[in-house]
């Protein structure tokens, strides 16, 4: 697949996935999921594995009584390192079917190890709106590190009618 050819818009994403992203999927050190269209990339997200502590969720005292400190230091998450979506296409709601995408494939993940979020790093403020709309709620009002519960994935993954997007887990 031509990764060379992909272009979001932000500088740091293309750079990314044009250079890194085939690397990082190959070494195990993200899954990079492509969706397609006729055979062209459209779009891209990666996903890893994160741990975050109890304490710096908004609701950090309800999980310090969740994840006791003798059990598990930190909760176990997900982390949605970049999702984009070609200048081209966007505006067509791939991006959201990506989203569902990786909600859904935290999910599965989810069924074989513990997950308590799935979490990320919103480019900049408008985009964190877009993403609290979601259901992300904010490590810290104010900053750009954001999480959403498995509770509310599975309740949003619930209410939405959309098939999982045509991709590929590799890039």
């Amino acid at each position: 697949m031509d990764r060379a050819a992909f272009s979001c818009g932000e500088r740091s994403l293309d750079e990314f996935f044009r250079v890194h992203a085939g690397d990082f999927h190959d070494q195990y050190k993200a899954r990079v999921t492509v969706g397609l269209y006729e055979g062209r990339i459209v779009s891209f997200y990666w996903l890893a594995v994160q741990s975050a502590s109890p304490a710096a969720f908004t609701r950090g005292d309800d999980l310090r009584d969740e994840f006791p400190e003798e059990y598990i230091d930190d909760a176990p998450c997900i982390y949605l390192g970049m999702i984009a979506t070609h200048a081209a296409f966007a505006g067509r709601g791939i991006g959201r079917t990506m989203m569902v995408h990786a909600m859904r494939q935290t999910l599965a993940v989810a069924e074989i190890v513990g997950v308590y979020a799935l979490t990320l790093d919103a480019i900049d403020a408008d985009l964190a709106r877009r993403y609290a709309a979601w259901g992300f709620e904010y490590f810290e009002p104010g900053q750009l590190w954001m999480y959403i519960p498995l509770q509310t994935i599975r309740a949003a993954v619930r209410e939405i009618d959309l098939p999982s997007p045509p991709a590929s887990a590799s890039a």
